[in-house]
């Protein structure tokens, strides 16, 4: 008996987790999705009326849920943000023909929280610089040291993307110190514009900076002023039908960049 219990639980376990945690569709759509609705009308030429209401057949969504077109038979429905996980709605479709005569269809919707988050990692905790250091004369007594570049790569995963939807877009940026620029390349399945990294499929984007040292460094530098770390942020992770990453949304990672601490060179 305790094992029917026991099984009996872990069923429910489950069976609540799925509801919890499944990607988001029509009839289950997490906050901010957008998602398509369509009929077959009864006959052409007859008038088509979308409407949604929230916890009863009578009371409007209001502006919970924008009806991209109230009059075709495909439209799509965009579930707000703010929306509560667990709360009903109901799709309604009027059908009316040129007598006045009318049908009406009602699908019920329930708010579910989304899988959908991203992460962020470094493919290195520490790094090298790309080449060796090259040493020129500002004058006959000054040599100079010129670092050169690092190449950095991050790697953004994202997971429980619905399968009905390709892509997904965050926000990106690379900190790094005064005297150093970072230029991004992605993999080819995603670009930036205005800071925004927009991937056409959901697949994981790879992030390959080339950073460059541009200080100039003497004998006066301190042993490790070329030594650096390079910190990536992502936030404002959204799949591509308006699904927000649920897990926190703002992620970091980072790579150090050092060579030797070689002293300057002293005689007797």
């Amino acid at each position: 008996m305790k094992k029917l219990v026991f099984l009996f639980a872990a069923v429910l376990l489950t069976a609540m987790s799925v509801n919890v945690f499944a990607q988001s569709t029509g009839t289950a759509p997490a906050p901010g999705a957008k998602h398509s609705y369509s009929i077959t009308p009864g006959n052409a030429g007859n008038t088509l009326l979308w409407k949604v209401t929230k916890g009863d057949l009578t009371t409007s969504a209001g502006t919970d849920a924008v009806i991209s077109s109230a009059a075709t038979a495909i439209t799509d429905i965009t579930w707000a943000p703010t929306v509560a996980v667990g709360n009903w709605y109901y799709v309604h479709i009027l059908e009316t023909d040129g007598t006045g005569c009318s049908n009406e269809k009602v699908l019920p919707v329930q708010i579910t929280a989304s899988p959908f988050y991203l992460t962020l990692a470094a493919a290195n905790a520490t790094q090298r610089y790309d080449s060796a250091v090259v040493v020129s004369l500002a004058n006959s007594s000054t040599p100079n040291y010129d670092h050169g570049n690092t190449t950095i790569v991050f790697t953004v995963t994202p997971t429980g993307l619905s399968s009905s939807y390709s892509g997904y877009s965050f926000d990106l940026s690379l900190a790094v110190p005064s005297g150093f620029t970072s230029t991004p390349a992605f993999s080819a399945n995603a670009s930036i514009t205005s800071g925004t990294v927009t991937v056409t499929d959901n697949a994981a984007v790879t992030i390959t900076y080339t950073v460059d040292n541009t200080n100039v460094y003497t004998n006066a530098s301190a042993a490790n002023a070329q030594n650096y770390t390079a910190t990536a942020t992502i936030l404002g992770g959204k799949a591509i039908n308006g699904v927000s990453d649920n897990n926190g949304g703002t992620y970091t990672d980072a790579t150090a960049v050092a060579r030797p601490n070689t002293s300057g060179i002293t005689t007797n």
